[in-house]
C-alpha cells in the first residue's frame, strides 16, 4: 500500500544527502528535551530511551504503567508534514512504512499488558507544548491519586478492612474504611461486623459511603467494586440507590487496578 505522504524533488547530491541524513539525531532532539523538562517540572520522574522496554519508548513511567513516544514527522510518516526524499525513494517509503507498522505493533503490545501508551507528534509538541503536556499530566495525576489511595487501602489487618471503587466513564473513585487509630490486636477480619472495630479501633466508617463522597456526584450508572466484603448494610444500600449505582461487584478489582505485566524488551 502506497504511503499518503508528499514527495519532493531532491536538489542535492547523493553524497550530500547521505551526510545530512546521518546527522539527524535519533534521541535528545530539541523537541524531546523540551518535553522532558516540562514533564519534570510537573513533578513526574521517568527513564528515557530504556532498552529494557519493548519498542524503546522515549520515556517510561513504570510507577504509572505508562510509556511515551515522541514521534518525528519524518521518521513516522506524519500525514501533515511527512515527506519522502526523491533520492532512493523506494528505500525511504519502505523504511517509513515499516516504522509505522512497528508503531502499531508496539501499541498493541502495551495494550495487551494493560499499560498506557501516549504518542505525540513532533509538530504538536513544537506548536503547543502546554496543550500536549496537559493531556499526559491530567492522566498521571489521576493515576497518582489512585495509587496513593490504593497504597493506603492495601494495608493489612487493622489498617485495612474494606476497599470500595466506583467506576464511571473511565474514571475511578476510591473509598475505604481503614482505621485512623488502628490497634495491633484488632480481631476483625475483612467482611466481619464493624462492632469489633467500634469497640477496639474506634472505627465506624463505611468504604461505600467514602467512595460515593469522593465521586462528588459522578456516580449515575456507575459500577461499585467492593474488596474485602461480601455484603452491604442497609445505610450503604440506600446511599448507593440514591447515587444511582448500577451494579455492585464483590471481591474483584477493576481491570485498571490489576497487577500489570512486566514489559519485555
Amino acid at each position: 500500500m502506497k504511503l499518503s505522504i508528499r514527495t519532493e524533488m531532491d536538489r542535492i547530491s547523493k553524497q550530500k544527502r547521505s551526510e545530512i541524513m546521518s546527522a539527524v539525531k535519533s534521541k535528545d532532539t530539541k523537541m524531546e528535551i523540551a518535553f522532558r523538562k516540562d514533564l519534570w517540572k510537573n513533578g513526574f520522574r521517568y527513564r528515557k530511551n530504556s532498552l529494557k522496554y519493548f519498542g524503546k519508548p522515549d520515556l517510561v513511567l513504570k510507577k504509572y504503567g505508562t510509556v511515551i513516544f515522541l514521534d518525528s514527522c519524518f521518521w513516522h510518516g506524519c500525514k501533515k508534514h511527512g515527506t519522502v526524499p526523491a533520492t532512493r525513494r523506494d528505500f525511504w517509503e519502505k523504511k517509513i512504512s515499516r516504522n509505522k507498522e512497528r508503531d502499531r505493533e508496539v501499541n498493541l503490545y502495551y495494550k495487551k499488558i494493560d499499560w498506557k501508551v501516549f504518542r505525540f507528534w513532533e509538530h504538536d509538541i513544537e506548536k503547543n507544548l502546554d496543550k500536549t503536556m496537559a493531556k499526559i499530566v491530567d492522566f498521571l495525576n489521576d493515576q497518582k491519586e489512585n495509587e496513593i489511595k490504593l497504597r493506603i487501602d492495601s494495608r493489612k489487618c487493622a489498617k485495612r478492612h474494606v476497599v470500595a471503587i466506583i467506576e464511571k466513564a473511565g474514571k475511578y473513585y476510591v473509598g475505604s474504611d481503614w482505621c485512623h487509630n488502628p490497634q495491633k490486636d484488632c480481631p476483625r477480619s475483612p467482611g466481619e461486623d464493624y462492632s469489633k472495630c467500634k469497640t477496639i479501633c474506634k472505627q465506624d466508617g463505611h468504604a461505600e459511603l467514602d467512595a460515593i463522597k469522593n465521586a462528588k456526584g459522578n456516580t449515575k450508572g456507575g459500577i461499585m467494586y467492593l474488596i474485602g466484603h461480601n455484603h452491604c448494610c442497609e445505610p450503604c444500600l440506600a446511599a448507593m440507590k440514591k447515587a444511582n449505582i448500577k451494579t455492585v461487584i464483590f471481591n474483584k478489582y477493576p481491570e485498571k487496578f490489576k497487577k500489570r505485566s512486566k514489559p519485555e524488551r
